[in-house]
């Protein structure tokens, strides 16, 4: 079982470069089989859900080459829409791909996906989607088979703004005949990650201002182009927590500048420094943590849920208790119990965790059941006295390049 082994009781001093966005790079690979000939996405992350999108991608006939951190995708030859269950059901973003094969080869079947178990995550907001631009869906318990005649723009509101099912409307919308008008659209930076990618490849797509409201002009024929990933909104952010914990200061060269909003509003309640340059955000906590008091996590911009669990760990150290409140996923107090193994004493009460705040924390063996709640025990592991082993690794690098090499460069003693 793979494992890391973090020294405790180390403030973080040093700088490290922001990986590209996992969140931003797996829809745009989905968009890349809309474009007949080469995508390429400069500063892709080398993590663990891109290595398994590569795979899916070379099964149904794209031709996947890296060059140095840059990804190309050939999806000329794109011939099936039978995804591998071997790395659907490893991951919940592969159901993004149904949208764009839809619009390429008008028929997908997959697996249901899988992921990290953080809660509740139904599809039925992508099908009723779909469905509305002319998809026939089929479940079986086990599988998903969608087909469709031929695509159609139309008026689409999602019953919750679904980063997903987002992604999926606007890249079949990008594929179908007519106008498609999206409401209650996710509003979170990804998204328009994703509608700069396909613009850049010549589609039409509109934000209206002041609104969630999305307006895609479908039909149009997309051609290759070269597009950057932007720097990864959550591992920044994790990061910076893991300075708010463990004190310090730290400079994030590729902070996303204005991405975070709702984690610095926090973490100057909190009593750290934060100051931007146009390289970067150094982050400063030298003296005592105080409580935020309640933090709820919510849909951008509101606090994003999957900071929850590294900020979990900064509410720990902080002095007076803080109640967190999730309101996305209803499982994502998973990683509670291993930091109560460490002496955090939270207790989760329905969907909310309340924690005592100035506790000491012991290193131990501990074990990540999920991506970011993983992310969050290394950082616990930097503020408790003596070792700190969390095993389950795997679960880390689907998200993070090298939490190891990164922590090492701030100081800390990390393997």
């Amino acid at each position: 079982m793979e494992s890391v082994y973090i020294g405790g009781k180390t403030p973080l001093y040093g700088e490290v470069t922001i990986q590209g966005s996992k969140n931003a790079a797996l829809p745009i690979m989905a968009a890349a089989l809309l474009v007949p000939g080469v995508s390429v996405l400069k500063n892709c992350p080398r993590i663990a859900d891109v290595e398994y999108m590569c795979r899916i991608l070379t099964h149904i006939g794209c031709q996947v080459c890296w060059r140095g951190k840059d990804l190309e995708i050939d999806a000329s030859s794109l011939n099936t829409g039978q995804l591998p269950m071997e790395y659907v059901t490893r991951m919940r973003s592969s159901v993004m791909l149904m949208g764009p094969i839809l619009g390429r080869l008008g028929e997908v079947e997959l697996n249901h996906p899988g992921g990290c178990v953080i809660g509740d995550r139904p599809i039925d907001i992508h099908l009723k989607a779909l469905r509305r631009l002319g998809v026939c869906c089929e479940d079986d318990g086990v599988g998903l088979r969608a087909c469709s005649c031929g695509l159609c723009g139309t008026t689409i509101t999602l019953d919750f703004p679904s980063v997903g099912a987002t992604e999926n409307v606007v890249m079949a919308a990008v594929a179908a005949k007519g106008v498609t008008c999206l409401k209650n659209a996710a509003e979170e930076p990804e998204i328009k990650w994703l509608c700069a990618f396909l613009q850049a490849a010549g589609a039409e797509i509109r934000k209206v201002e002041n609104g969630n409201l999305l307006i895609i002009e479908g039909g149009r024929t997309l051609h290759p182009c070269c597009f950057e990933i932007p720097a990864d909104r959550i591992v920044a952010g994790t990061y910076l927590c893991a300075c708010l914990a463990a004190g310090g200061k730290i400079f994030l060269e590729r902070h996303p500048r204005g991405e975070n909003g709702a984690l610095r509003e926090i973490a100057l309640c909190m009593g750290a420094k934060l100051r931007d340059t146009d390289k970067g955000l150094w982050v400063e906590r030298t003296g005592e943590l105080i409580s935020p008091g309640m933090v709820e996590t919510g849909s951008y911009p509101g606090f994003p849920t999957d900071l929850q669990s590294p900020l979990l760990v900064a509410l720990s150290a902080a002095r007076g208790e803080s109640i967190l409140r999730e309101t996305i996923f209803n499982g994502r107090f998973r990683v509670v119990e291993e930091l109560n193994r460490m002496g955090a004493e939270i207790q989760v009460r329905g969907n909310a965790a309340y924690i005592p705040g100035r506790k000491k924390l012991t290193g131990a063996r501990v074990c990540a059941q999920e991506l970011r709640g993983g992310a969050a025990l290394v950082a616990a592991g930097l503020c408790a006295q003596g070792e700190t082993v969390v095993q389950n690794r795997h679960y880390i690098d689907r998200g993070y390049e090298d939490i190891c090499r990164d922590m090492r460069l701030l100081g800390a003693e990390c393997r």
